[in-house]
């Protein structure tokens, strides 16, 4: 923990940095006011450095001061990517003694749900639709301060093909279909995996070879998650 000298100390080096960049743009650092200094033209290069050196400021002040909880309170998951409909586990982990269990919550309306919202492990699960969505659990120091720790979760979209296995006589068809889960029905990219095991139109209807064997057509969504499925056919 940072002591409150050297937070003064930091603030006083930042605002004077930031004093001298309003001066240089021909501002007033209290009102941002014009003045008639002959570095106005270098006004929108200086307030962009300024900004970023108030925003370092705000940053090291909610660090020394406690609010940034990183330190204090995790959360401990075995994947951070999941499909719709699927559950995780999450597991809140702190430092030191807290003054009660975590309360949990998911930041979206419609980012999916928790099987309870008190307690240092969860299970979330993920909604209907594909998406990224925060899970924060927040708790109490035994001094009082609020303390916080925040998780993403990547939810994929599903893809699922029908039949997922099949026989189908040398020279045969057979038509395959696929429902998609979480997302709306996208383009469908279909191919047969191995060389020579077949051809299969963009429509799903696949042409057994001549040739028995064990083959594979895969049907690709054509989005930016780029979900896959894969049926099994064996041609007798």
């Amino acid at each position: 923990m940072f002591s409150l000298f050297s937070v003064f100390n930091v603030f006083s080096v930042l605002s004077s940095e930031l004093f001298n960049l309003f001066n240089g743009a021909g501002l007033s650092p209290a009102g941002l006011l014009p003045s008639p200094s002959p570095g106005r033209l270098r006004s929108s290069a200086c307030l962009r450095r300024g900004s970023a050196a108030l925003g370092l400021a705000c940053a090291f002040f909610l660090t020394a001061c406690g609010s940034s909880s990183q330190d204090v309170l995790y959360i401990e998951t075995p994947t951070s990517v999941i499909k719709v409909g699927e559950r995780i586990s999450l597991t809140a982990q702190a430092t030191e003694v807290l003054a009660g269990p975590p309360e949990w919550d998911v930041r979206e309306l419609e980012g999916g749900s928790l099987t309870r919202t008190t307690g240092y492990q969860v299970t979330y699960m993920a909604p209907l639709y594909a998406g990224t969505y925060q899970v924060t659990a927040r708790a109490a120091r035994t001094n009082g301060q609020r303390v916080r720790a925040s998780q993403l979760i990547i939810v994929q979209p599903q893809l699922v093909i029908e039949p997922a296995s099949v026989k189908v006589a040398a020279g045969g068809a057979v038509a395959f279909s696929v429902i998609t889960k979480g997302i709306e029905p996208p383009q469908i990219l279909w191919s047969v995996d191995e060389p020579g095991g077949g051809s299969v139109s963009q429509t799903g209807l696949y042409t057994a070879p001549s040739k028995p064997g064990y083959y594979h057509v895969t049907a690709t969504a054509q989005t930016e998650w780029q979900p896959s499925a894969t049926a099994a056919v064996r041609v007798e």
